[in-house]
């Protein structure tokens, strides 16, 4: 029996709530994959990123959401399976690094985009971007592998135990906490920087640049948002991991939060293409001018706004 609501609210969070994340998230970044691959944005290295983030983002959503949809009126293929309860975690774990990864080297592309050297700024290409992204991947889940091999089932949880869950919060706080957005603001601020010493010389920028750079720091801002919250309950459940007289109601109060803290950061795949629509005024009026092409609205119904 149940000693608060919160498990109740969980599950319709799941079954509503979730259920429009999830959607909201796949719709926006079949969008993204559609207008990134137009020929105004395939031109750059940023796009490659940006197109990249969106096709991990779905495949990450799908991957991670559906489980959790059927459980709800099934039972939890996690605890019955322990191949399924290794794959599901690993598969998700370096999918959700890609994402934020693919997002610091977007930062680094900006960076070296900015530069006035041209050997520093031929770094910055298309088959460069597209051998990163490839490489991220790789590497991810390579050093994702202990994740299956340490894993297990308990008491009919699916989870890290023991040591290993000390162990893989630390790692977590310190690849999903802290490299990433530390990486992402240094290389931000370095841009921002740099682009305003350039119009100071007046050198000139083209908008174009300076709308990738919103875009930019929007998914960085989403990243350090999500990241932090994640990361720390990572950390106080491997702290009182040990603590064996933790009443029902503190038991169901974690494990909410534990959710909440796993539902924000589903973010990193769900925002992408509401931050970019929201940031930049000419991804807006390629999807406007999309939805024209496909006749979602008649044309003189449709008007751009600054």
């Amino acid at each position: 029996m149940n000693i608060t609501d919160l498990p109740f609210i969980q599950q319709k969070m799941i079954r509503y709530g979730m259920t429009i994340y999830f959607a909201l998230g796949i719709i926006g970044n079949i969008f993204n994959c559609i207008i990134f691959t137009q020929s105004t944005y395939r031109r750059t290295p940023s796009s490659i990123y940006f197109l990249s983030l969106s096709i991990v983002s779905i495949i990450y959503l799908i991957w991670l959401m559906f489980p959790i949809f059927y459980s709800l009126d099934h039972s939890d293929l996690q605890t019955k399976s322990l191949f399924y309860c290794k794959t599901r975690l690993y598969v998700g774990h370096c999918l959700g690094q890609c994402i934020r990864y693919i997002v610091v080297f977007a930062c680094i592309d900006r960076y070296i985009i900015t530069q006035t050297n041209f050997h520093i700024r031929s770094l910055s290409s298309i088959q460069i971007a597209v051998k990163i992204v490839f490489t991220i991947s790789l590497i991810w889940f390579i050093i994702g592998i202990h994740v299956p091999i340490l894993m297990s089932i308990r008491e009919n949880v699916c989870g890290m135990f023991d040591l290993y869950k000390l162990i893989y919060a630390i790692y977590q706080i310190i690849l999903v906490g802290l490299l990433p957005p530390i990486l992402m603001i240094i290389f931000s601020s370095l841009t921002i920087r740099t682009l305003q010493y350039r119009h100071a010389a007046q050198i000139r920028i083209r908008k174009r640049d300076r709308y990738l750079m919103r875009m930019l720091i929007a998914e960085v801002i989403i990243n350090i948002v999500t990241s932090i919250p994640y990361s720390t309950n990572l950390v106080y459940g491997a702290i009182t991991y040990y603590v064996v007289s933790k009443s029902s109601k503190r038991l169901e109060i974690e494990t909410f939060i534990t959710f909440v803290t796993q539902f924000l950061i589903y973010l990193i795949g769900v925002a992408p293409f509401y931050l970019f629509i929201s940031t930049a005024k000419p991804f807006r009026k390629r999807f406007i001018n999309l939805l024209r092409h496909v006749r979602v609205f008649p044309r003189n119904e449709l008007h751009t706004t600054g």
